[in-house]
């Protein structure tokens, strides 16, 4: 379940630099681990349920996901979560902008924002299985009796209780942040590939709803068949 999550972020990053590129074609044109200490008793008999039940009473969320698989150069996507709305950042050297979407998890859409902000695509988000998982959603997923407390470690000045986490398939650790109950951190092995996702400059707060605004001109590319650049 976990690593199917951060497998899809690395699919998240190949839609949205398509979407872009066909835009563009249309118009013409840190965390830091700050050490450990032991764990005390009231630590380590944490109701984890409880724990995981306070990531989901969140107003919003902004942060940085920085996915690294395998020991391969880690990729950064900037986000900021208001639900049902997200808006997505992140650099795209390869056409020479930063990239730009607005996700509407709840009518299951994605626009992709032109260079300049002035114009957007809109394309279905269930049609290219767009991972939207974002810190609450992996609290909400994990299951309590599959997390062993291990340790009491600081993430970014953030205080984290650190799990151990043995599902039927897979393993790996957690960082939940002890005064949210979200993760940080979250490294997962299976199958012997190794997915290490970060949380990083993670701010709990009410995000402006202007970040989810959507330009005057909307280009709807429901009926595009993307599959011919999908491998």
């Amino acid at each position: 379940m976990l690593l199917t999550e951060l497998r899809g972020k690395r699919l998240m990053v190949m839609v949205l630099a398509l979407a872009l590129l066909v835009l563009a074609a249309g118009c013409g044109g840190g965390t830091k681990e700050t050490g450990s200490r032991p764990q005390t008793a009231d630590e380590a008999d944490v109701d984890i349920a409880s724990l995981l039940a306070k990531g989901q009473e969140l107003p919003g969320l902004i942060y940085d996901a920085v996915t690294n698989v395998n020991g391969e150069e880690a990729f950064t996507v900037k986000f900021a979560v208001k639900v049902p709305n997200m808006r997505v950042e992140m650099d795209a050297p390869e056409i020479g902008t930063k990239m730009v979407c607005i996700i509407n998890t709840s009518d299951g859409v994605v626009y992709t924002l032109s260079p300049d902000q002035q114009t957007a695509t809109k394309m279905p988000l269930a049609q290219f299985e767009v991972d939207t998982a974002t810190p609450q959603d992996y609290s909400q997923i994990m299951d309590p009796d599959s997390m062993k407390y291990i340790k009491t470690e600081t993430l970014d000045g953030k205080v984290c209780l650190v799990y151990e986490i043995t599902e039927q398939d897979s393993s790996g650790k957690v960082w939940l942040w002890k005064d949210y109950g979200i993760p940080l951190r979250v490294e997962v092995t299976q199958e012997g590939e190794q997915v290490v996702t970060e949380f990083k400059n993670v701010q709990v707060t009410e995000v402006d709803d202007s970040l989810f605004e959507l330009p005057g001109e909307v280009m709807d590319l429901e009926d595009f068949d993307f599959s011919q650049f999908v491998p």
